[in-house]
Parts: structure tokens; C-alpha cells; sequence
């Protein structure tokens, strides 16, 4: 496939100080996610052809009367901010270089309707990303982290990954992986099974492929995760 084939570029450090913008009257959340999302352009690092990593640490500055506005619904509205960065880096392509973190903290150096935004990620050199693929089952809640060089998925207890769904054949398709590349294989499935609405046996599998098998439909990814020293 290639998708994983060379790195190119990763994040280096804590990344760049300081995004401020100046607002004319007092803060609305839409414009700390506004700055959030600027920020994570700006900073964002291609790690692969088709992967990019963006900072996961932000902690978001405010001046102390919009602070003291934001206070009592700060565990809401970070909940919101998060959603809207998610949203944005799917938007884009993006990942993050670690779990997403988002904090308000109060700044008598700013003015009212001013947001400072100071990003931060791990460390990470070519040598320290790691490339962790997991199936996802879609409406389920269920995530399942790929060890093995070949998976297998079915509804039996002798597969792999066990789904109780009695359209999957015993072991259904298995998920080949070679911590580059992926592959999937139909494993003689009474009901076969599916890329999108195309029926395959064999063939090459990018991350966020789409896959279905009895009644159930599954996503491939393959997340940039930086390996700690």
C-alpha cells in the first residue's frame, strides 16, 4: 500500500509558545476553539504521506473577568472544546500526538476578550512513533487493539476478536499486519465480507477502511502513538 511507507517529518519538542488573539468585547467559546483550531494548523507535522500529527496539549489562557465568566461551566465547556478540536482534526486528517488535554487557567497579564493558547507534545523523532492499528465496531463502543500479525474476527470463541453476531461465520476474515502495512482476508465467510459495498477475498487495508460482515460494520485505524524513552 505505501500509506506508512517512509516518515518524513515528526514533532519535535514542546511546540511554539504562544497563539493570542484579541477580541472587542467578551469571550465566546466559538472564538477559544477558533484559536484552538488555528493553532493546530499551524503546528501540524506530517509523519507519513498520509498521516499527520498535531499537538494534543492545550492549555487555554484567559483574562481573569472571562475567566471568572467560564468558571462555573469549565468542565462543560472543555468537554465542548475537545469535541470541537476532534471534529476539526477529523476534519483535516489529522492525529493527535497523544491523548487530547484541554485546560483554562486565568491570566491577569490579558485583557477582557483575550485567549492565549500554548500547545504542547511529547517529544517525538522518526524513531519514537509507533503505529498502533485497532478495529473499531461501529455503534458498539468496542475498540480492539491489533497485537498479532494476523487477527481473526468471528463469532466463535476460537477467533481472535469474538462478535456475537449470528450472521458472522465462525471466524469470519482475519486482519493481517506487519507494523507498516495491513491486509485483509475473507476466511471462507458464508455471508462474505465487505469494503464499503464491494465483496472481497483478499486485498490491501488503509487505515480508516470501512468494513462489513454480517450485520455488523467495523472501521480499520492506524493511530500515530509516540513511544516514551
Amino acid at each position: 500500500m505505501g500509506f506508512l511507507d517512509k516518515i518524513e517529518k515528526a514533532i519535535e519538542g514542546a511546540v511554539t509558545g504562544a497563539f493570542s488573539k484579541t477580541f472587542k468585547s467578551e469571550l465566546q467559546p466559538i472564538e477559544i476553539g477558533s484559536a484552538i483550531k488555528s493553532h493546530m494548523d499551524a503546528n501540524a507535522a506530517i509523519v507519513s504521506r498520509e498521516r499527520i500529527l498535531v499537538p494534543n496539549q492545550f492549555e487555554i489562557s484567559l483574562s481573569t473577568p472571562d475567566f471568572g465568566r467560564f468558571k462555573l461551566i469549565a468542565d462543560r465547556l472543555t468537554q465542548e472544546l475537545k469535541s470541537q478540536a476532534q471534529a476539526h482534526a477529523t476534519k483535516q486528517g489529522y492525529q493527535f500526538a497523544g491523548a487530547l488535554v484541554i485546560s483554562l487557567s486565568e491570566s491577569a497579564s490579558l485583557g477582557i476578550g483575550q485567549v492565549q493558547v500554548q500547545a504542547s507534545s511529547p517529544n517525538v523523532v522518526p524513531a519514537d512513533v509507533e503505529w498502533m492499528p485497532r478495529l473499531e465496531v461501529v455503534g458498539d463502543g468496542l475498540t480492539f487493539e491489533i497485537v498479532k500479525s494476523r487477527t481473526s474476527v468471528g463469532r466463535d470463541g476460537s477467533s481472535d476478536i469474538q462478535i456475537n453476531d449470528v450472521s458472522l461465520s465462525r471466524q469470519h476474515f482475519e486482519i493481517v499486519w506487519n507494523g507498516k502495512n495491513a491486509g485483509i482476508r475473507d476466511l471462507g465467510s458464508t455471508n462474505g465480507t465487505f469494503i464499503g459495498d464491494v465483496r472481497v477475498q483478499e486485498q490491501a487495508l488503509p487505515t480508516d477502511s470501512v468494513i462489513k460482515a454480517g450485520h455488523k460494520t467495523f472501521v480499520f485505524r492506524v493511530v500515530a502513538k509516540a513511544v516514551n524513552a
